[in-house]
């Protein structure tokens, strides 16, 4: 019965001209249907290879073609057989392993305009021999958009043939979403190119099963209105199994499932390229566990990897995600952070991954206990490539090691004396405002007779190593990390505290003015906390006077006015602060109902000698009158500096010359005793 069938199909083959065929690995024929030449029972084909079938003269192009099938490729090609012309198409033939085999190839006769029942004749026809080899395939008319499918492809999508009609539309829903944009432009370049496409997607089934099959086709066509796709789909999934097997053992740590050294080194150097479009920084952290061969050698191997698996899982549950962890040692991990904001990122990430080796690891009835040592890199500050990335890390974790268990330290090679200070300030910064490191300095504003008429709140930074600190130095930092937001308010509650004690003592009714910065502007809930602040303290609003820098009300306009609007309806004071710095000052200067204008120390520092920051003064001095707003020079230190303020009208003047910013207790003292400076 079979031997009959096959001599059916191959007689039928060749009435419709089409054919079908598979090699070996040396090109010689196993099976084929339809072909001039070779076995007509398509059962085993000895000796004949493919150059007896198609020839070897310099016009054929089926042996080259074939070779590079055997290589990879997906080749079309024109034959002859007999007196018909033939579009034919070979491709790889693959074993379970992903293995190629041999070749297998089609061949379909030109058909002539508009006939489309031979085409389906023929492509039912090569369908069985398409079966016979688990391919499933489809062909579709150009012109009238009617496509063909066999019966592995109904069975692949998991639908009824006879339930369903079929259409690339119905296929292309089959189609994984995130592959099939890639599908199609695969099926178009070929069509433009004229050449065969080969992909690989994932295909859903009705039931939701997913596959991967491997899509192989080419455009046939006579003439200009006869064209036809056709495809072929092969099941894949076996082979993309073994793949990501061999995938899994080459880049994963079989122990904990984390990435391993080389993949690593791979995810690092793309995320270096990618830095290097963003611009923005990682961090590398080498970590060495400090104890664990000694838990290895006295429990054993086991107990040693169960041990490193729950090592792993704290270490993902520490980072985000998108963050790398790898196991590229015995007790070696290496950590990979994107995108950190701030050098402070990498050193929360350290605490926390020794705060976590703080806690024992419960194995059988034992709690085991070890540190971690880390050493820190950063991109682009200490290197450019992964590999000098990772070395330098190492550098680093040697370092922490030498000072003891359970440290880290940033490789710091590259940084100048002030970048390691600031890092070591970043570190120190959120302990600052639990261990009340703050403080509150006052400096006297005077009028133009030298009496003290307002005071400005000042905060300083009492570092254990580094001294007192200005606000220059750690402002910035407390905006980036937000904890502007409860310093800002413990220093409102403070001040205005403060200057209730002084009324109550008795002492000169002065002015009290603190900074309020960009981040401050736009705390919703600030108004009503000064509101409650100053009805607590028994001060009058009007006592009260908020500095906001020219470049914060520049920077969100609307806030600001927002902002400035809701102090003001409080009866609280409004003054710009650093003015004359700002982009497009005096134009904007209209947005902002300010009662004062602080003129910038940089045009105060060469008053006397520099006409340009005289004209300036002088200008600023001229809006504020027309303004009706009170003008204040700061930065002022000498005699000549505070002449030329007051010559040029300045209302009031700060500035060491009078007095510099000083303790509570010490300002108090200062302004009992104050004694005018001598005016020249």
């Amino acid at each position: 019965m079979l031997a009959i069938g096959e001599r059916s199909l191959t007689h039928i083959a060749r009435s419709l001209a089409v054919a079908a065929w598979t090699t070996d690995g040396r090109l010689v024929l196993e099976r084929s249907v339809g072909l001039p030449a070779g076995p007509s029972d398509a059962t085993a084909a000895g000796a004949i290879g493919i150059a007896d079938v198609f020839g070897v003269d310099e016009h054929s192009e089926a042996v080259p073609a074939h070779r590079r099938a055997l290589a990879g490729d997906c080749t079309r090609f024109d034959v002859r057989l007999g007196e018909r012309s033939y579009r034919a198409c070979v491709q790889p033939q693959y074993d379970a392993g992903g293995a190629i085999v041999g070749v297998l190839g089609f061949a379909v006769h030109a058909l002539e305009p508009n006939d489309l029942l031979a085409l389906r004749r023929s492509n039912e026809t090569l369908a069985l021999v398409q079966a016979a080899a688990s391919l499933a395939h489809w062909v579709r008319d150009a012109a009238s958009g009617d496509t063909i499918w066999s019966a592995e492809l109904y069975a692949l999508c998991g639908l009824e043939r006879d339930a369903v009609a079929p259409s690339w539309s119905l296929l292309a829903s089959h189609i994984h979403p995130d592959d099939l944009l890639a599908l199609e432009a695969a099926i178009d370049v070929a069509r433009e190119t004229e050449r065969p496409f080969a992909i690989d997607t994932r295909l859903v089934a009705s039931d939701g099963t997913l596959r991967w099959v491997q899509h192989r086709g080419t455009h046939a066509s006579q003439g200009s209105n006869a064209e036809r796709a056709i495809g072929t789909l092969l099941d894949i999934s076996v082979r993309k199994r073994a793949e990501d097997e061999l995938a899994r053992h080459a880049y994963y740590d079989e122990l904990t499932g984390l990435p391993n050294r080389k993949l690593l080194a791979d995810r690092l150097r793309l995320a270096l390229v990618q830095s290097q479009h963003t611009g923005d920084r990682l961090a590398v952290l080498a970590l060495d566990l400090d104890r664990f061969k000694s838990i290895n050698g006295t429990l054993g191997a086991d107990t040693g990897d169960r041990f490193l698996r729950v090592v792993a899982a704290r270490l993902k549950e520490a980072v985000r995600d998108t963050d790398i962890v790898a196991r590229v040692g015995g007790d070696e991990f290496v950590l990979v952070l994107f995108e950190i904001p701030s050098l402070a990122e990498p050193a929360r990430v350290a605490e926390r991954i020794v705060a976590t080796f703080a806690k024992p690891v419960p194995i059988d009835s034992r709690e085991l206990y070890s540190s971690a040592s880390l050493g820190i890199s950063i991109y682009p500050d200490d290197a450019d490539a992964a590999a000098e990335l990772l070395r330098v890390a190492d550098t680093a974790l040697a370092r922490a090691k030498s000072v003891g268990p359970g440290t880290f330290r940033f490789y710091a090679r590259a940084m100048d004396e002030r970048a390691v200070d600031q890092l070591e300030l970043e570190h120190d910064l959120p302990r600052a405002y639990e261990r009340s490191e703050f403080a509150l300095h006052y400096q006297a504003i005077v009028d133009r007779d030298d009496r003290p008429v307002a005071v400005e709140t000042l905060l300083r930074w009492e570092h254990p190593v580094h001294g007192m600190l200005g606000p220059e130095r750690f402002i910035p930092l407390c905006e980036e990390t937000g904890l502007i937001q409860p310093l800002g308010r413990w220093v409102i509650r403070n001040a205005v505290a403060q200057l209730a004690t002084w009324r109550e003592s008795g002492l000169p009714l002065l002015r009290l003015a603190f900074n309020i910065s960009s981040r401050q502007i736009v705390d919703p809930e600030l108004p009503d906390m000064l509101a409650a602040t100053i009805a607590e303290s028994g001060c009058a609003p009007g006592d009260l006077e908020l500095e906001i820098t020219e470049s914060a009300a520049l920077a969100d306009v609307p806030s600001a006015r927002r902002f400035i609007r809701y102090v003001k309806a409080l009866g609280i004071r409004v003054a710009l602060d650093d003015f004359g710095t700002g982009y497009s000052s005096l134009s904007h200067l209209k947005h902002f109902d300010v009662d004062g204008l602080k003129i910038d120390r940089t045009f105060i520092r060469d008053l006397p000698h520099d006409r340009g920051d005289a004209a300036i003064v002088s200008a600023i001095v001229a809006l504020g009158r027309a303004l009706e707003l009170n003008i204040v020079a700061e930065g002022i230190e000498t005699a000549d500096q505070a002449a030329a303020a007051r010559r040029l009208g300045c209302a009031e003047l700060q500035g060491y010359y009078f007095a510099e910013p000083l303790p509570a207790r010490a300002f108090e003292a200062k302004l009992l005793t104050w004694r005018p400076a001598a005016v020249p």
